[in-house]
């Protein structure tokens, strides 16, 4: 009895694993990008959060508005930021415009996804964002432009130090530490 239970078992595991991977295929094998931002319009926030993956690995332009319209979204922001990042300099420009939403949810989840396409087009932009009424849109700033590593960014990251926010001073820090800045000050804030 218990052998046949264990079996039984055993291929309800099987049909299971083998489930979920045929539905990870098909998210990934999606026939084109209408299909991909159909299903990333669904209640259902994981078939949301796979679809928006697919459309990043996709890496086509086309899907780019309807990932920084998800930008804002609390569950599936930073999927969407990841995947705009993957599909790369299509994303910019509307990533820069991101960076002045009304939601702060969307202009950190901008701030993220230009740091990892680390375009030096985004320094300005991302400059500006050092002085979001937002702390935490300040502190992807900070780190964006750490990824970014361009030398216009020293000064502002400077400035940031004496950011009200511990967490912006320390990613202003721990960016320009990445950049070979290695000021007593910058060592400090990194102690705190």
């Amino acid at each position: 009895m218990i052998q046949r239970l264990g079996k039984k078992f055993s291929l309800m595991l099987i049909v299971l694993v083998v489930s979920i991977c045929v539905l990870q295929i098909g998210y990934l094998q999606a026939a084109n990008v209408d299909e991909l931002v159909q299903q990333m319009n669904q209640d259902n926030t994981v078939a949301r959060l796979h679809a928006i993956k697919a459309l990043g690995e996709a890496k086509d332009a086309h899907a780019v508005a309807p990932l920084i319209a998800v930008l804002k979204d609390e569950k599936c922001g930073i999927t969407a930021a990841n995947a705009l990042a993957k599909i790369g300099q299509p994303s910019v420009t509307p990533l820069f415009a991101a960076l002045k939403d009304g939601s702060p949810i969307a202009r950190r989840n901008a701030a993220v996804a230009l740091g990892k396409i680390k375009d030096s087009s985004a320094v300005k932009p991302l400059i500006a964002a050092l002085n979001d009424e937002n702390p935490i849109v300040r502190r992807n700033a900070a780190k964006a432009l750490g990824e970014i590593q361009d030398n216009r960014a020293v000064e502002p990251l400077t400035a940031a130090l004496n950011d009200d926010s511990p967490v912006v001073r320390r990613n202003a820090a721990l960016a320009l530490k990445g950049m070979g800045t290695s000021d007593t000050v910058v060592v400090d804030i990194l102690h705190e």
